[in-house]
């Protein structure tokens, strides 16, 4: 099959890609009005592959790439036309932690544009039709009817445990060993009867629309992603490829009336804890960025930004650099992962205390999606706010985390809280009622 890219009738990415949802390797990334422009649906991919390290699968993915043909590009194509998409797991080569890091080879992928209600399917070169014609078909088959949420949640971390481990991290910045750590919650459950993973998906992205919502079926388990948060960005642009990380520090919760909701919104953004929090990030992702990208171009063009979700308010920083041209869009995200904001400041100190105190692996959690497309651009997640759905004899369990960031002024009582805030939408996805 030649490359090219054909029109099809406009369907809410939701319908569509319903019947999708139990297809292996079959990925949803969803922007949806004000919070993106484009949506994809990538399924039925031409080749895919399974790593224990995240490393390793970037190093997979840019192989792949290097001898991939996108095909031409129309003026008004989706940044995402064709390429390698996936993720990556938290844990360095961890086979207990599952999943593992999943990408695949995608030649087939479905675009969506929520600003004209226009659809395309693009295919590469060499596109196999009969796996593009299983693509068509998925996407006009009927949607299976959703289930409410009925399930259960149980807080493995129970508030006075976690918050001994909020004073284990402030005694060791006392000793020096980093300034900051980013220490998690677990919360397992199950959803209830009939429910499915991608049910999950569809309630929070109506209830909670997040910038970064993705969901990705893998053999035996689904991730389910409501995360606000980028990780990197690489663009083409007339200056370069121009890298952007886009770190959040700093929590809030929303407030039960307008006036308390803008004074909460008022005291994140002059508080002196959560500036110095997000700015050691910042200057974390500076460095991280400094490692793939020219010298002397990597800034910071915005700080300390509101960023207003349906539960909590969050303050965002911007950092932004060109990438050298002895580098690849795949050699940043790895320079980058896993996310400064999701660690700590020193990363590599951080991330030893986190193993430590926390005692478990994250898994698919503060992992990343990303895609990658052959003509150089990018744009990679924070898995925050994300469900690891796992099938069981019966049904789907479902487990996630929530955290935040500890330096030495952290109140154990306060940063529970902000736990509990940041958990507020998944729990009532899982269990229905308000939590």
């Amino acid at each position: 099959m030649d490359s090219s890219a054909h029109s099809l009738p406009w369907r809410h990415p939701l319908e569509a890609f319903a019947s999708l949802r139990d297809t292996p390797y079959s990925l949803l990334l969803l922007g949806d009005g004000a919070q993106g422009r484009w949506s994809y649906i990538l399924a039925h991919p031409r080749r895919a592959s399974l790593h224990l390290a995240a490393e390793e699968a970037l190093h997979w993915a840019q192989v792949q790439l290097e001898t991939f043909e996108t095909g031409a590009s129309a003026p008004e194509a989706p940044p995402l036309r064709t390429g390698v998409a996936g993720l990556l797991g938290y844990d360095p080569g961890c086979p207990t932690a599952g999943p593992p890091s999943a990408v695949a080879l995608y030649d087939l992928v479905l675009a969506f544009d929520h600003q004209t209600r226009t659809a395309w399917l693009q295919a590469a070169p060499g596109a196999c039709p009969d796996r593009r014609a299983a693509l068509l078909s998925g996407l006009a088959a009927p949607s299976p009817p959703p289930v409410g949420p009925n399930g259960r949640v149980a807080d493995v971390e129970p508030r006075p445990n976690f918050g001994r481990k909020v004073e284990a991290v402030r005694a060791r910045i006392a000793c020096g060993e980093f300034y900051q750590a980013n220490i998690s919650r677990r919360f397992e459950g199950r959803l209830g009867p009939g429910d499915h993973p991608f049910d999950l998906f569809r309630r929070l992205a109506r209830s909670s629309p997040a910038a970064f919502a993705a969901y990705v079926r893998l053999p035996g388990c689904a991730i389910v992603s409501n995360s606000p948060e980028r990780l990197v960005r690489v663009q083409r642009t007339d200056a370069g490829r121009m890298a952007l990380a886009s770190p959040i520090k700093g929590t809030s919760p929303r407030g039960e009336d307008p006036l308390k909701d803008a004074r909460n919104a008022e005291a994140l953004l002059s508080s002196e804890k959560d500036r110095a929090e997000n700015l050691m990030i910042v200057d974390l992702m500076r460095n991280d960025l400094s490692t793939a990208c020219a010298p002397g171009t990597v800034r910071t063009p915005r700080l300390f930004e509101l960023s207003t979700l349906p539960n909590v308010h969050h303050l965002v920083s911007h950092v932004e650099g060109r990438l050298r041209d002895d580098r690849s869009a795949l050699d940043l995200l790895e320079a980058c992962f896993p996310a400064g904001s999701i660690t700590g400041a020193p990363k590599r100190q951080a991330m030893t205390a986190i193993r430590e105190i926390e005692g478990s692996p994250r898994g698919a959690d503060y992992g990343s999606i990303f895609w990658a497309g052959g003509d150089g651009e990018l744009d990679a997640s924070v898995l925050i706010r994300t469900a690891t759905c796992r099938e069981m004899t019966e049904g789907w369990s479902a487990a996630f985390r929530v955290g935040c960031g500890i330096t030495s002024d952290s109140d154990p009582e306060a940063e529970t809280l902000e736990t509990e805030a940041k958990a507020q939408r998944l729990l009532q996805a899982i269990c229905g009622a308000a939590t």
